[in-house]
């Protein structure tokens, strides 16, 4: 259309130029004919008017004729006017008056042979004749002149007629152009216009959460390859957020779950820890009771990493050991080594630096990397090795997680890190690894392919050293108002006073058993409302509730001792399978060390007990 409309505007002063180059030529031709003419004819009527003045006053003196304006005459007569069109008027014209020329010319050279022989009267005679031949060519001059007047008049009119014509035929022209361009602008409209305002409509409603959209495909130019391009994307994001729905819905699952589960895991784990501490166990059965307690023990920390993984309580950014990090991202995915046949090998440096980050972004970090290794392990055939190892060089920790599967296809390399790129079909999201790159980065460090280090994926994980690796602080010591001897590190929780309220008697009393044998005073009650009637008549220490209970749960019962009794709130130590549930829009704000995730180990139990009340003092 571009190219078609530069021609279009082009060709008008192209036609116009030939136009009127056409009729400038004319006009032109003409002038150049007759001006020439009139001057040629004009010098010798002229010259001839002078000689025969001449000529007379000899005659009249009887004075013989100079040979020179005879000469003259002749030379004009011999010289003819040649530019003039041979069949026109013009033409007819100027031949006589090259006639008369000579006759002038044959008068004068008569005039003057009769004034050598002294003929006086004969020689007058002929410059009569002379005289009357000149009249009659002035006359002819007129006419030339006359003729070559209406020639210029034709011409003229002849060049206003082109005129009005390149004016008509400008006006049709620009009328055309006009159609034209509107249609044009139609055309335009509906092949350009018209779908971007439609893919522009489709974004709107993809932005606005519809991902059902799609646009008319109208062909297969640029526009068209949009339009497909667009449908294939709505397509992929339908897909993706499905799948991402199911996870969410998973995780959620996991989340409600987690609380069902660890309070069974709990109540094995409490009930074996019993039966190991009682002296009355034979030994084989204590061996049992102990491979009990391990399994247990796994199955906890198996889950707690899941729950950690899908519902994340806090984040925040701490000074940590990435070494951790790893550790706790093996853990989620370890159980997947033995069923896939995986070995696991490489060396987690110690002494590394530390380094400043969120700790549950970055374990998702290391859960993908070592997922998407496992994955793809599974299309080889044994022996499988995953490889992952840390260093610090240059004021910087590194983690490279590596496997000796096929690696990463060519094709998929240069955008392997963009959105929605993925090289596991519709199983994957095409998301894990631009969205670890991104936290990554959020963290000053970087994610990259080590593509060139041979067969299988290598991806290293780079970020920057921030100083040495944070330890555990030591608990705040509390000064006491007397020197009571502390008691015995058998009994931690001498005279601690303790309200144990769950609502599962098979977790509440193995621990009510356990914390009465560490030398705790227990008190038990199945919900919040029980526990608020006996914190009406009762005075304690520590307040152990669960999150989930029914009639009034244990952020419900928090609130109100906040509301209620103060003093009492702040002794409160949450018991949660979801830990995320304290975080949540609505719940109470609590600090992390205040809140022990089940299922929660005895002497876990039983440390957290006794720092949290050296922390706040005796009731």
């Amino acid at each position: 259309m571009f190219f078609a409309a530069v021609l279009y505007a082009a060709a008008l002063p192209v036609y116009l130029f030939f136009r009127i180059h056409a009729a400038a030529s004319g006009v032109a031709q003409g002038t150049a004919a007759a001006v020439p003419i009139l001057q040629d004819l004009m010098r010798r009527v002229s010259v001839v008017d002078r000689n025969r003045r001449a000529a007379r006053r000899a005659v009249e003196r009887h004075t013989t004729l100079d040979h020179a304006l005879v000469e003259n005459v002749n030379r004009l007569a011999t010289t003819r006017v040649r530019r003039f069109p041979a069949d026109s008027a013009l033409g007819h014209a100027v031949r006589r008056s090259n006639y008369l020329m000579s006759q002038i010319a044959a008068a004068f050279e008569a005039a003057g042979s009769l004034s050598e022989r002294k003929r006086w009267s004969d020689a007058s005679a002929q410059l009569g004749i002379v005289d009357s031949l000149a009249a009659v060519a002035d006359e002819q001059t007129l006419l030339i002149a006359s003729i070559d007047r209406w020639n210029l008049i034709a011409r003229q009119q002849a060049v206003q007629a082109v005129t009005a014509d390149m004016l008509r035929d400008t006006v049709l022209w620009l009328l055309v152009g006009l159609g034209l361009l509107w249609l044009g602008l139609l055309v335009i409209r509906r092949r350009i216009l018209e779908p971007l305002g439609a893919l522009d409509a489709g974004l709107a409603r993809v932005a606005d959460g519809d991902l059902n959209t799609q646009v008319r495909v109208h062909g297969s130019d640029e526009i068209g390859r949009l339009e497909t391009h667009f449908n294939e994307m709505t397509e992929v994001l339908l897909a993706r957020t499905e799948e991402q729905g199911r996870f969410t819905a998973a995780g959620q699952l996991l989340a409600d779950v987690a609380h069902e589960v660890g309070n069974p895991l709990m109540a094995i784990a409490a009930l074996a820890e019993s039966r190991i501490g009682d002296a009355a166990v034979r030994p084989g059965q204590r061996d049992e009771m102990q491979q009990i307690l391990g399994q247990a023990q796994r199955a906890t920390k198996l889950l707690r990493g899941l729950l950690r993984f899908v519902r994340p309580s806090q984040r925040e950014v701490t000074l940590m050991n990435v070494n951790d990090v790893v550790r706790g991202a093996l853990d989620i995915v370890a159980y997947r080594f033995a069923v896939d046949e995986i070995t696991f090998a490489g060396a987690l440096s110690p002494g590394l630096p530390g380094i400043q980050g969120d700790a549950v972004a970055l374990e998702q970090v290391f859960v993908n990397l070592l997922s998407n290794a496992i994955e793809a392990l599974r299309s080889i055939k044994p022996p499988r090795t995953l490889t992952v190892d840390s260093w610090a060089s240059d004021a910087r920790v590194s983690v490279r997680v590596a496997d000796n599967g096929q690696g990463v296809p060519t094709e998929i390399i240069d955008r392997l890190f963009r959105p929605l790129a993925s090289t596991k079909g519709r199983r994957g999201a095409g998301l894990g690894l631009y969205i670890s790159r991104q936290i990554v980065r959020q963290a000053g460090g970087d994610l990259a392919l080590d593509a060139g280090a041979g067969a299988g994926g290598r991806f290293i994980v780079t970020l920057p050293a921030a100083g040495p690796a944070e330890s555990p602080a030591a608990p705040p010591v509390v000064p006491v108002a007397s020197p009571v001897p502390a008691p015995p590190a058998a009994l931690r929780l001498g005279g601690v006073r303790i309200l144990l309220v769950d609502d599962e008697e098979a977790v509440r009393r193995p621990m009510a058993k356990f914390l009465k044998r560490r030398g705790a005073e227990v008190f038990e009650a199945a919900d919040g409302l029980q526990a608020l009637a006996m914190l009406d008549r009762q005075a304690v220490d520590v307040i152990l509730a669960d999150v989930r209970m029914p009639r009034m749960s244990g952020i419900e019962l928090f609130t109100a001792l906040e509301r209620d009794q103060p003093p009492l709130a702040v002794r409160v130590l949450f018991l949660s399978g979801d830990a995320s549930q304290l975080g949540e829009p609505g719940s109470t704000q609590v600090s992390r060390d205040r809140v022990l995730v089940k299922p929660v180990e005895l002497a876990e139990l039983e440390r957290r007990v006794a720092e949290f009340v050296k922390g706040i003092g005796p009731a």
